[in-house]
């Protein structure tokens, strides 16, 4: 009886370990707790590191899916979010997002008229 449970713990044990964590989630880790806002500069390093992480998740999946048009425009859609998410209901904040994580070819800051 305890064989068994030692080897049903065992297997439980390595299914959980094998699992790996996503780089997003690793990097968003990496880049710390949220910092107390009176710390403008840590905030910004904070910041920072986010929108660094974001990209890079964003490229990252638009390396992965670069076969599928609709997949990519997912990718970036994604990437909005994330950023929109982060922003709250800071207008500026909202601006940047809109400018970094919409496609191109819908950015309407890049055409040429």
């Amino acid at each position: 009886m305890a064989i068994r449970f030692m080897v049903i713990a065992i297997g439980l044990l390595e299914s959980v370990l094998t699992r790996s964590i996503p780089p997003y989630e690793l990097c968003m880790e990496a880049c710390g707790e949220d910092p107390h806002e009176d710390n403008k500069f840590v905030v910004t390093v904070v910041d920072m590191c986010r929108d660094q992480c974001n990209k890079d998740e964003k490229n990252r999946c638009i390396e992965e899916n670069k076969q599928s048009e609709v997949k990519i425009r997912k990718c970036w859609a994604e990437a909005l979010t994330r950023c929109i998410v982060r922003c709250g209901d800071d207008a500026d904040c909202l601006k940047i997002c809109r400018e970094f994580h919409t496609p191109p070819a819908l950015n309407s800051s890049h055409t040429i008229l």
